[in-house]
């Protein structure tokens, strides 16, 4: 018992010294999306102010595929050292409860470190069809039953989620087209690929600012105060629809909790910074924060949510 109890002292003491000195090399950041997105977005602003408040490099890596599965799985193969994180939305945490086969559970093979942003979804549309109201965009897409598509950042996500339920209690069939990340979706929107798109705000404001695009609802149940104009899909005539989408950093199961505490304290500095806050404000995002604690509570509970509303709908059996 003696060299036992002097074992894991000394696990304790190099834990310690390791956390101490950490970190002493170039922080790596799985981004679960393509460039452009909400994600990659949430994963960049913060970087700079985080390499000042840990006097380290942090580098962003785009990693996407699987609703942001593939980067959650390439950090569970690595070593669990605090040297690699993975930004991913809401929905990529909870992949599993959709595709069982997938190897990691966020609960046991992840270290929550806080929640970055949250952003509203929204229905835009391309201008040429003409459409200005929720009613119009509907009123066509009944008249073309699974004619119509409709752009989403990834096939198993929140967006999708949002996009099923909102055309389910519409009573209208369009046909979701995935991409893997709302940069590359907006991009089709803009272009006119597909007329309809139901996306995170970050990519979709500057190009509805610029014209290119118009916002006609957002998807959570109060207005946004950056978008104070664009009505919900509630005031639509939709009131089942409160849907809103976070972004998450995590490390891997198995860090040194000194080192999951010290990057917190880091990202939740950064978010403080005014001009982030600003950066964020204009596209309709908010920094939220908060401790690992606070990040696993919300996880904890939304996961069982999540779970079931993906099953009402359907999500990833088409």
């Amino acid at each position: 018992m003696k060299r036992i109890a002097s074992g894991m002292l000394m696990m304790g003491i190099g834990t310690a010294g390791f956390a101490q000195d950490w970190p002493s090399r170039p922080i790596r950041v799985l981004v679960g999306f393509a460039p452009g997105g909400t994600a990659d977005l949430a994963a960049r602003l913060p970087a700079e102010g985080v390499s000042r408040e840990l006097g380290q490099p942090v580098v962003i890596e785009n990693r996407p595929g699987g609703s942001g599965s593939v980067a959650i799985e390439a950090l569970i193969r690595g070593v669990p050292d605090g040297y690699t994180l993975v930004v991913g939305s809401d929905s990529a945490f909870y992949q599993p409860v959709i595709d069982p086969k997938l190897p990691y559970r966020a609960e046991r093979d992840l270290m929550p470190i806080t929640i970055l942003v949250s952003q509203p979804i929204v229905v835009a549309v391309h201008p040429a069809p003409g459409w200005k109201s929720v009613a119009d965009m509907l009123k066509a897409a009944r008249a073309q039953p699974g004619e119509v598509p409709y752009a989403i950042s990834s096939p198993t996500g929140t967006q999708a989620l949002a996009g099923l339920l909102f055309f389910q209690l519409a009573k209208a069939r369009l046909t979701p087209v995935p991409y893997k990340g709302g940069g590359q979706a907006i991009t089709d929107l803009v272009g006119g690929q597909v007329p309809i798109g139901v996306l995170g705000s970050s990519p979709v404001v500057p190009q509805a600012n610029a014209g290119r695009i118009r916002i006609l609802a957002v998807t959570s149940a109060k207005r946004s105060t950056a978008l104070p104009d664009v009505p919900t899909l509630a005031e639509a005539g939709y009131p089942e629809i409160d849907i809103t989408q976070w972004f998450g950093v995590m490390g891997k199961a198995g860090t040194p909790s000194g080192v999951i505490d010290r990057l917190s304290q880091a990202y939740n500095r950064a978010l403080g910074d005014r001009v982030l806050v600003k950066s964020l404000f204009n596209v309709a995002t908010e920094p939220v924060g908060g401790t690992p604690a606070e990040m696993a509570q919300r996880m904890k509970v939304e996961l069982a949510v999540w779970a079931r509303a993906a099953k009402d709908v359907g999500l990833g059996r088409r």
